[in-house]
C-alpha cells in the first residue's frame, strides 16, 4: 500500500490512525545492518498497563531532563498519550525495540508550526544494554524528517548539564545555536522551566542548549540511510510518501 498526502496524515498512519496499528520501522547501522526496530505508538497499546506504568516510572525517574518535571502517574500518563500524542498530528512517538521484540525505551519528532523545522524529543532509555540503538534510531528519524515529511532543519534542546546527550548530539553533526537562560516557577508540584529572554527574571543556573542540523548537512553524513529509506515498502510493509 502507498500512502499520499500531507505529513500530518502520513504521521497518522505510522500512528495506525485510525483503525490499524502503528507501523514498525528498522533501526540500522551505518552498513544497514538491522539492530533493532520503532514501533509506532497506537491506540492499542493505552490497554497495556504495564507499559504505561512503566512509561510513567520512567519519566518519573528522568525528570530533571525535561522543561516540565514532576510526578508521572499511569493515570497522567495515559492522559498525555491520548491528547498530546495521539491527536496530536504534528507529533509521533515510537517504542524502541530490539531484534527480539524486547522494548528498551521510547522516542519521538514533532513538527514545528513553521513548516520547515522539526524536534527530536521524548527520548527515554529504560534498559542497559543496547549499545547505539538509540543512536541510530535517531538518524532514521532524522531521516524521516528531513527527506519524508520534507523538513530543512532538524532541531534538539537540551539542558547544558546534561554532557552525555550533548556530546552524543555533537558527534551525529549538530552544532550549538542557542543557548537559553531560564526562570524556574514551582507549582502544585510540577517545576516548569522557562526560557527568559529578560536577564533579570532569570532565577536558576541552568541553560539550556539548542542544536540545529541541516538537511544537507545530515545527508552527507548519513548517505545510506538517505539512499535507503526505513520507510520503503521493503522495510516496513508499505511506502509512505508525502507529496
Amino acid at each position: 500500500m502507498t500512502v499520499r498526502g500531507n505529513a500530518p496524515a502520513i504521521i497518522g498512519r505510522m500512528k495506525g490512525i485510525p483503525n490499524g496499528r502503528g507501523l514498525r520501522f528498522p533501526i540500522r547501522g551505518e552498513n544497514l545492518d538491522v539492530m533493532g526496530y520503532m514501533r509506532g505508538f497506537d491506540k492499542f497499546l493505552l490497554a497495556d498497563d504495564s507499559l504505561i506504568e512503566t512509561m510513567a516510572r520512567f519519566r518519573t525517574l528522568y525528570r530533571e531532563n525535561f522543561l516540565s518535571q514532576f510526578e508521572a502517574t499511569p493515570e497522567n500518563k495515559r492522559n498525555w498519550l491520548i491528547h498530546s500524542v495521539l491527536a496530536n498530528d504534528r507529533k509521533m512517538l515510537f517504542l524502541v525495540e530490539t531484534l527480539e521484540g524486547k522494548i528498551m525505551g521510547q522516542d519521538g519528532f514533532t513538527l514545528d508550526e513553521d513548516g520547515r523545522t522539526f524536534y527530536l524529543d521524548a527520548s527515554m532509555r529504560w534498559e542497559r544494554g543496547s549499545g547505539n540503538l538509540f543512536q541510530r534510531g535517531g538518524v532514521e528519524r532524522s531521516a524521516m524528517g528531513f527527506c519524508l515529511l520534507g523538513r530543512e532543519k532538524c532541531v534538539v534542546e537540551i539542558f547544558k548539564s546534561n554532557a552525555i546527550v550533548v556530546d552524543n548530539s555533537l558527534r551525529a553533526g549538530f552544532t550549538v545555536e542557542k543557548e537559553f537562560h531560564l526562570r524556574v516557577e514551582r507549582k502544585d508540584g510540577i517545576v516548569s522551566y522557562l526560557k527568559e529572554k529578560d536577564s533579570g527574571r532569570v532565577n536558576t543556573d541552568a541553560i539550556l542548549l539548542s542544536l540545529g542540523l541541516g538537511k544537507d548537512r545530515f545527508a552527507e553524513m548519513n548517505r545510506s540511510i538517505v539512499e535507503n529509506p526505513c520507510w520503503s515498502r521493503e522495510n516496513c510493509g508499505e511506502e509512505l510518501v508525502c507529496d
